[in-house]
């Protein structure tokens, strides 16, 4: 496959796709991450693969080990937990801060994006789910104006996707999933600050007690 033209340098592109083989689960926790078959897989030489890696394992998504080996990270109810802390710090934050910057050609995007999330189902197609999810919560953030801020937010949103999609294979957990979308956009559309924070965490709340939950039913399985 050769590299998408969207993408400014062959390492880019080895990154964002390494980074989905690793959202997708097609490399899983604990596994090693081979240079020479993602180099075949990607139709690209092994220089790009391994500053894929270096910058996948600066963001938490690969652990290098001592004698350089890389493995792609684990996920654990603790750092789950952690990730969540940190994504309710930031993201409460910079919707703060975008607050004042919401004109109404913003919010109406945010009801297009918000349209579009809510005909997309995970259970047809996960990735577009994603997708469509991703463009959705990004869209309170970006107003915030703080490109450093923004760099942080989308690197913890784009680590938590790992749990985000084992929580959605649980119907009962998109169903409330698409009720806590829909509290971000009236508290959004009603002009309530406050309720618009308050509903951003409450779903990442949502999305950590059904992970939580899936984890240690994997745990008690393989200790069984």
């Amino acid at each position: 496959m050769a590299p998408a033209r969207r993408f400014k340098s062959t390492a880019d592109y080895a990154t964002a796709e390494l980074q989905q083989l690793i959202l997708r689960g097609v490399l899983r926790p604990g596994e090693k991450v081979d240079q020479i078959e993602i180099a075949a897989q990607l139709d690209v030489s092994r220089h790009p693969v391994r500053q894929a890696i270096e910058r996948l394992a600066e963001r938490g998504f690969i652990h290098l080990n001592p004698h350089r080996s890389a493995v792609v990270a684990e996920i654990s109810i603790a750092d789950m937990d952690e990730l969540y802390r940190a994504r309710n710090l930031m993201e409460g934050w910079a919707a703060r801060e975008a607050w004042p910057r919401f004109t109404p050609t913003l919010i109406d995007e945010i009801r297009r994006l918000h349209t579009v999330l809510s005909r997309t189902d995970p259970g047809d197609n996960l990735d577009d789910y994603m997708v469509a999810n991703r463009d959705f919560h990004l869209a309170f953030y970006q107003p915030c104006a703080n490109r450093h801020m923004m760099r942080s937010i989308v690197t913890l949103f784009d680590l938590s996707e790992r749990y985000q999609r084992t929580a959605l294979h649980y119907e009962s957990r998109h169903k409330r999933s698409k009720r806590e979308h829909e509290r971000m956009v009236r508290a959004l559309e009603d002009g309530d600050c406050d309720a618009l924070i308050s509903a951003i965490k409450a779903h990442n709340s949502g999305s950590q007690a059904t992970v939580r939950v899936h984890i240690k039913a994997e745990v008690q399985r393989v200790d069984a």
